[in-house]
């Protein structure tokens, strides 16, 4: 479990299931308005954890939980990715809040940076990668605000409510962290 001031991020256990169904059952809930909304998103969730691979060396999905009353509220998640390396790998992390009534309250951000130590603490790797839709703001003003860099843009890079989408690549080096 990693602890911070009012959040904690902890693996997902077998009770969180109907959490996670609830927060899937609207776009708005698991994935927010800026993903995909994908009706197998749970399903796969859920078969990555039978197979115990929910935490590993190479990906983690971690259930965002409130403090003072253990709440759930979201999740952040990372994996390795490839590019544009596959020799060296780095982490990609992403990062939700599900319940619209709890964001814009810091909890993400500190969420995210309780990832992003654990990661620079845990791997030897120099960068960590965000990557946001171009349009979302609040997603782009949290990575800027705990030191992400953007790096670029791809133009018409996914598709998304029946049009392609731009996407923000933003990175975050390790001396960047440290200072």
């Amino acid at each position: 479990m990693i602890v911070g001031e009012r959040v904690r991020l902890r693996p997902i256990a077998e009770g969180d299931w109907e959490t996670l169904e609830q927060w899937a059952s609207t776009r708005e809930g698991l994935w927010g308005t800026y993903q995909r909304f994908q009706l197998d998103h749970v399903g796969r969730l859920r078969e990555l954890f039978e197979a115990g691979a929910m935490l590993s060396r190479s990906a983690g999905f971690l259930i965002v939980e409130l403090v003072a009353d253990g709440r759930p509220i979201g999740f952040v998640r990372y994996g390795l990715t490839t590019f544009p390396d596959a020799d060296l790998p780095h982490p990609e992390i992403g990062y939700g809040i599900a319940d619209p009534r709890d964001r814009g309250q810091g909890f993400a951000t500190e969420a995210t940076r309780l990832l992003v130590g654990y990661l620079f603490d845990g791997y030897a790797t120099e960068r960590i990668t965000a990557v946001v839709d171009a349009e979302n703001t609040p997603s782009r003003r949290l990575l800027e605000r705990i030191g992400f860099g953007l790096e670029g843009v791809m133009r018409r890079a996914w598709f998304r409510d029946g049009a392609w989408r731009d996407i923000a690549l933003y990175g975050l080096l390790r001396g960047e962290w440290q200072a």
